[in-house]
């Protein structure tokens, strides 16, 4: 009896320390995500409602999805600097579809933590261009300088693979040349992505 005590609790401190090493490990890695020369690849799927602007009066709001790519480089520890290279937004609403793509700078700083989460705060700049197509109608297009944010959180699922969830605001201006009033759009999205970090 006294053998199978000490085999039971040989098994508990092995079963603890393997714990310990496993937890230390996912520890380190979540530190190694965040630190200067890694990384990040991936992109989001977004919900987006936008509120149309034309001549600073704003329309009734819109609902669209969104496909957008990134990369990212860690300059320092935390601070990342990211792209968002070729993003796709459609929109087709009574008869009328609306393809932008956009491509926008996306730095950010992550809050490193031990835990599973990391909360991030990115700020976004960049290009829109917008197609506006007309079923048995004409075609317009437009282009102008686009900005906002996004907060959330990156949640380490899998050893190098981050759940991305955030809340995102972009202001879309697309002036055509001679207008001095704004046109363009109030974008604000519920963000879900998935990225890899090497």
């Amino acid at each position: 009896m006294s053998a199978f005590r000490h085999s039971a609790s040989l098994a508990s401190l092995l079963i603890a320390l393997a714990c310990i090493a496993a937890t230390a490990g996912a520890q380190e890695q979540r530190r190694h995500f965040t630190t200067r020369g890694t990384v990040e690849l991936g992109g989001s799927i977004s919900f987006m409602a936008a509120q149309p602007v034309i001549n600073d009066k704003k329309g009734e709001t819109t609902y669209s999805l969104a496909v957008m790519p990134y990369v990212g480089y860690f300059i320092i520890d935390g601070f990342e600097l990211g792209l968002n290279p070729a993003g796709l937004v459609l929109t087709n609403t009574n008869n009328v579809t609306v393809t932008q793509l956009r491509i926008l700078l996306a730095p950010s700083y992550n809050f490193r933590t031990t835990s599973v989460a990391t909360p991030f705060v990115e700020g976004l700049a960049g290009l829109t261009s917008i197609t506006t197509s007309v079923t048995g109608g004409g075609t317009a297009t437009a282009s102008g300088f686009t900005w906002g944010g996004r907060v959330g959180v990156k949640v380490a699922l899998v050893e190098k693979g981050l759940l991305n969830l955030g809340i995102q605001y972009l202001q879309v201006t697309t002036n055509p040349s001679g207008v001095t009033t704004r046109n363009g759009s109030n974008e604000f999205t519920v963000t879900a992505g998935w990225t890899v970090w090497l």
